[in-house]
């Protein structure tokens, strides 16, 4: 499996309308195929961070994912702005 940590610095006045738009894409993306989680995360700190959590079945299915019809980030970048992605193998006992 693997997990994507994605942290984003939301512009102080698009708050809203990220959090909007995100939770919508985060809701769509569920229904990929190999999609095992997405969620977004609002740190307790408060602040203009917010992140999502991703879990993936294997590298295919973000291929897969990443080359759907349709499937694009452009939206973000009016509304963001820093963006700082980490992908990590998940370690099990």
């Amino acid at each position: 499996m693997i997990a994507i940590l994605i942290e984003f610095d939301v512009k102080p006045d698009c708050r809203e309308e990220f959090l909007q738009k995100l939770r919508r894409d985060a809701r769509e993306t569920l229904g990929d195929t190999g999609c095992l989680r997405m969620e977004v995360l609002l740190p307790q700190s408060g602040g203009n961070s917010v992140l999502l959590s991703e879990l993936w079945r294997d590298r295919q299915a973000i291929e897969n994912h990443r080359n759907r019809p349709g499937h694009s980030h452009a939206w973000q970048e009016a509304l963001i702005s820093a963006k700082r992605v980490t992908a990590c193998d998940v370690v099990q006992d």
